[in-house]
């Protein structure tokens, strides 16, 4: 395994691990283009998008495994969410694990890019958060978790790109108490399309060991440091992240 690919690795893996935990994503928005391009930009042999999906799946698995051992701990932390979103997003995820095999590289770059736009829109739908207590439509939570499980499990993605502008949006929720659950219910949804991708031949192991070393190390930094930062400015992180994603991938 040649240098620039250990150095190129570790860096999205760091990266990769310090937006997960600062804003509650898996970070696969961001990984999965950029382990597509950057290693060609300096040299390095480049990965096939069934690869990068893998390799991706791999750096979000544990990036959120990490930052969940720390969000469980939070006031704002919710069993109930996790259970019925995070059950119908881990049998979503390894459905759609199962799916992107049947489909080309223009259909899995196109969903995401499709998705991540519509995640992108939601995100600037301006909503007041509920107050005291959530009460959650739990058949709501389980269908939604379902879709979004497919989607993320064709990519490779724990799908908290996705999650989170809906539990601002559709069920109204504070960004502090999003930031909480969603890096969990990625965690979930990331153990299907992980297991999957890796039974397939998917996952390289080299390639993938320095992305787990900088994610599992920086999204608990992350995690800390979430808490000094104002909801907006985590709205607008995330909003500029699926801005670059999807431009990456369309240029």
């Amino acid at each position: 395994m040649e240098i620039v690919t250990v150095v190129i690795m570790l860096l999205i893996g760091v990266f990769g691990g310090f937006i997960s935990g600062l804003v509650g994503i898996g970070g696969a928005i961001i990984i999965y283009p950029a382990i597509l391009l950057l290693p060609p930009l300096f040299g390095a042999p480049a990965y096939s998008p069934y690869i990068a999906s893998g390799l991706t799946s791999s750096q979000v698995f544990f990036s959120t495994l990490s930052g969940s051992l720390k969000a469980r701990k939070k006031a704002e932390f919710s069993s109930q969410l996790i259970i019925y979103m995070g059950g119908g997003m881990i049998i979503g995820s390894m459905l759609g694990a199962f799916l992107a095999n049947l489909f080309d590289t223009t259909f899995v770059n196109m969903t995401y890019i499709i998705i991540a736009s519509l995640a992108l829109i939601l995100m600037f739908i301006k909503v007041e958060s509920r107050s005291g207590e959530p009460a959650f439509n739990k058949p709501l939570l389980v269908i939604i978790g379902l879709l979004v499980g497919i989607i993320s499990g064709i990519v490779g993605a724990g799908g908290a790109f996705i999650i989170i502008p809906i539990l601002l949006v559709l069920f109204k929720l504070p960004m502090n108490t999003v930031v909480a659950n969603s890096i969990v219910i990625a965690f979930i949804s990331s153990i299907g399309a992980f297991t999957i991708k890796l039974i397939q031949g998917f996952v390289p192991f080299e390639d993938a060991l320095f992305l787990i070393i900088g994610s599992i190390l920086f999204a608990p930094l992350g995690l800390k440091l979430s808490k000094k930062i104002p909801n907006f400015i985590q709205k607008w992180i995330i909003s500029i992240l699926i801005i670059v994603a999807i431009i990456q991938l369309i240029f």
